[in-house]
């Protein structure tokens, strides 16, 4: 049988919500009938070999459309040339329309554009400011006739792409949905993570992202350090890595609290580190979704969050929403240290529609030639 042969792109090597959103679609999705493939404009991909694992390649490019649009043309035609089902395009901020009149004029049958985020995550402020108004003059200009479906991760990562150019009720919010299994309270892991990381008998709060604009790192320092006057057994995980982590990490350092904070770079073994933890940070200036809060929930974690972050990503009781204030963080944080009682949320997480394994037989009935969707 002939496979459905999807392209996703563009992918990066950076750790985002979006490349861990692909991945785990790749890991569960059925690969005797489907196949997975990416367009990068990374150098590297540390994941490639997984992807060759699934039977899936890694196309590299040189150029963006913004950059040489006759180069990324030519390109993309000869990736089409390939023989594709399905284009899948994971989008934060519109640009241009050119990959999807490039797939319309190949009639690739499925053109799926998917919205992940709310913002233009730049740390320069004049980029993003320029980069919003590119985005917006776009989005008035977008139309239902360059794609064949209209994914969101949220209510407001749907507005923000798709305006009031598209109809709601053509848009398919499509959850970001994770391995409920590998998300689950574990004690055992627990104890030994808390072990080997040195952190028995401390109050540990955690954030896992990168060190973007988008994350708002800078906060979480300050957070931290009111807290560390009020509980000197605190302790703060940073997981990830980006563009920002040299100028938090300084800033932890003018603190005098770098040594109560452990950045542990980007990690294969979040699950487990996040069973380490006692309170999940997440206060980002805004958020597609969070998919971060999900896997937190998960596995028991009281998750504390920004106003910003989407409704939809409270999911259990776990979850609390607190305004742009130090104090309001500090002595909410606190209010948590002498513990509670902490249990698996695994099942609650899949009952709401957040299981990949459920997750993934929608998206295998979109992709399909026969489906319809």
């Amino acid at each position: 049988m002939k496979k459905v042969k999807i392209l996703h792109m563009p992918v990066t090597n950076s750790g985002s919500g979006v490349s861990k959103y692909i991945l785990e679609n790749l890991k569960f999705i059925n690969t005797d009938e489907f196949q997975f493939d990416f367009v990068t404009f990374s150098e590297k991909i540390d994941f490639e070999d997984d992807v060759k694992k699934y039977g899936g390649q890694i196309h590299y490019f040189k150029y963006r459309a913004e950059e040489n649009k006759e180069k990324f043309i030519e390109a993309m035609n000869k990736i089409f040339d390939l023989g594709y089902d399905v284009v899948h395009l994971h989008t934060s901020y519109w640009k241009s329309f050119l990959v999807e009149e490039i797939a319309i004029k190949r009639k690739i049958p499925k053109i799926i554009v998917h919205s992940h985020s709310t913002m233009v995550d730049l740390e320069d402020s004049k980029k993003r400011n320029e980069a919003i108004c590119i985005h917006e003059n776009q989005k008035k200009l977008f139309n239902k006739d360059l794609a064949t479906h209209f994914f969101a991760c949220s209510q407001e990562a749907s507005d923000w792409l798709f305006g009031e150019q598209i109809h709601r009720k053509s848009i398919r919010i499509m959850n970001n949905a994770i391995d409920t299994e590998q998300f689950s309270y574990d004690r055992g892991i627990r104890a030994k993570y808390r072990k080997d990381l040195n952190l028995e008998g401390c109050f540990v709060l955690g954030h896992v992202g990168r060190f973007t604009h988008s994350k708002n790192h800078e906060i979480i320092i300050d957070i931290f350090k009111s807290v560390c006057e009020n509980m000197p057994n605190a302790r703060l995980i940073l997981v990830g890595d980006g563009p920002l982590k040299e100028s938090i990490y300084n800033k932890a350092n003018k603190n005098n609290i770098l040594d109560k904070i452990l950045f542990l770079g980007k990690r294969s073994d979040v699950a487990n580190i996040m069973q380490a933890m006692d309170v999940f940070l997440l206060p980002s200036r805004f958020e597609g979704l969070g998919l971060v809060l999900i896997e937190a929930q998960s596995t028991g974690l009281k998750c504390l969050a920004s106003e910003n972050v989407p409704k939809e990503a409270k999911l259990t009781s776990l979850m609390e929403y607190i305004p742009y204030n130090v104090d309001d963080w500090c002595e909410k944080i606190i209010s948590y240290s002498s513990g509670y009682k902490r249990t698996d949320k695994s099942k609650e997480i899949a009952r709401r529609g957040y299981c990949i394994k459920e997750q993934i037989k929608l998206i295998e009935k979109i992709y399909s030639n026969s489906a319809n969707l």
